[in-house]
């Protein structure tokens, strides 16, 4: 019984992701998520308290198997190609409805405390990976000497700032250029000489 609960409330869950990739988590309502799976309003509202408490623990779901996900393909990688991931998977070289699903959590969370709390999470499940990667780096020696906590916070600061320029009408050149610039910071600052 508890198995069959469990799956209606991933169902619930993978269909609210999927019409929040679709359309936007701000422009989807619960009629459109129950019509789309089939299920009453009242169904819905016996696994989640509201409809915040759905959209977080919709978004927890699938921003987790986004970073468990990526944890496991990079897994076997050396230190460098790690991080070589990492900028690819982390950036909007082109925009896409994941990345754009991300930026409209960040601004609900602007002015709503329990978005903030659930961003503040994801942001720092993410910073434990790229601290991971610079640690493993330094012990192997790919890496040069650092202050871990640190060269994880610019790295990921100078991310999210190219992660917000790209955002904003993403162009060849300015993908380049964000691409030319992060690799100039990991070589004089992560990558031994």
């Amino acid at each position: 019984m508890k198995e069959a609960k469990e799956a209606v409330k991933a169902r619930i869950l993978d269909g609210a992701i999927a019409l929040f990739l679709e359309k936007g988590i701000a422009n989807v309502t619960t009629r459109e998520l129950t019509e789309s799976l089939g299920i009453s309003r009242s169904h819905i509202y016996h696994y989640f308290s509201n409809w915040q408490a759905l959209c977080i623990a919709a978004l927890d779901r699938f921003m987790r198997d986004e970073l468990e996900t990526f944890t496991r393909e990079v897994a076997s990688l050396p230190s460098t190609q790690k991080m070589e991931r990492l900028v690819v998977d982390f950036l909007p070289f082109e925009p896409d409805a994941a990345w754009q699903l991300y930026g409209s959590t960040w601004q609900l969370a602007l002015h709503n405390d329990v978005y903030a709390e659930f961003v503040e999470s994801i942001t720092q499940a993410w910073n434990d990976i790229v601290r991971g990667i610079i640690e493993e780096g330094v012990a192997n020696g790919s890496f040069r000497e650092c202050d871990v906590s640190r060269t994880t916070r610019q790295l990921i600061s100078l991310l999210n700032g190219y992660d917000e320029f790209l955002g904003v009408r993403p162009s060849t050149e300015k993908c380049a250029m964000v691409e030319a610039d992060i690799a100039d910071f990991i070589q004089r600052f992560i990558y031994k000489a």
